[in-house]
């Protein structure tokens, strides 16, 4: 029996995507080649139970005997050792390529826990695309209760295309869901601090960069007790002649973005009303958002 998708693949895609980029020759269309599965073992690589979970787990999802992978090098940093197991492997052509192609975009995909699509970072120049799946268990082959841990798996996706644009063309066509990317809105950082404070405190910045030398030198001498009090009250004097803003205390600590001198993070530079605004946004590595 021809694969659902397949069939799509000769009767639509080609034809549409022939029309598209203005192709005269179907051939010039990318086709895929194979789908490789990549499962690593990590910590388990020593454990016969687990890595026999593993197979058991892949061949569920592919519906083929998987291999298991070795390491080629020791590697002393990463504590791998010649010859001991890595991974676990498939690779999936012809029919079986099509049928899991089909259930991992319209089954497994949209079962991912708060999934806003796949990056188009995963395109190589040879027009392959590589992605990851942190949880194994969105495919439903997988028995949640039988499951020993959650494992994430890596998918690579080869086709016989040149250019990225076309490439990814085909896999929109086969209902692949990549990120949209919408033109950013304007964060909204309510009232910003005013320019004349934020240049004055960037004008003690310099000056207090200028003076960091001599106010040092100065302050030595003052602390030394071996020195006569003349030389000390002398250097009291050349301190205080010194221009005031020049003190690392008269800088004031200000939000980096807006300006804003009040509940600033030292350690972000960053006021808690911008903090707050860039992480809502997904725009700090990191940072989640906790519920209860």
């Amino acid at each position: 029996m021809i694969p659902r998708l397949k069939e799509q693949y000769k009767n639509e895609i080609i034809i549409n995507l022939k029309k598209k980029f203005s192709l005269e020759n179907s051939y010039m269309i990318p086709k895929f080649v194979k789908v490789v599965l990549n499962m690593g073992l990590g910590k388990d690589a020593n454990d016969k139970k687990k890595i026999q979970n593993c197979i058991e787990d892949m061949s569920l999802i592919s519906g083929q005997k998987p291999i298991v992978t070795k390491f080629k090098k020791s590697i002393s940093n990463f504590k791998t050792r010649k010859g001991e197991p890595a991974g676990v492997k498939v690779t999936l052509r012809k029919n079986k390529m099509y049928e899991f192609i089909d259930r991992l975009v319209n089954i497994a995909l949209p079962r991912i826990k708060d999934f806003r699509g796949l990056s188009e970072n995963g395109f190589d120049k040879f027009g392959n695309y590589s992605f990851g799946i942190k949880e194994h268990i969105i495919f439903p082959e997988i028995n949640f209760d039988k499951v020993d841990r959650i494992r994430g798996m890596d998918i690579t996706i080869v086709t016989n295309g040149t250019k990225k644009e076309i490439t990814k063309a085909l896999l929109e066509a086969v209902n692949f869901p990549f990120i949209k990317k919408d033109k950013e809105k304007k964060i909204n950082w309510g009232i910003m601090a005013k320019t004349s404070s934020i240049q004055r405190n960037l004008k003690r910045v310099k000056l207090v960069a200028k003076y960091l030398k001599k106010r040092n030198e100065l302050k030595k001498i003052i602390k030394n007790k071996k020195l006569s009090l003349d030389e000390r009250f002398n250097a009291q004097l050349k301190l205080a002649k010194l221009p005031r803003n020049s003190a690392k205390i008269r800088i004031r600590n200000r939000c980096e973005i807006t300006g804003r001198p009040h509940g600033v993070y030292r350690k972000l530079k960053i006021s808690r009303i911008a903090l707050r605004e860039l992480a809502s946004k997904g725009r700090i590595p990191g940072m989640t958002k906790s519920s209860w």
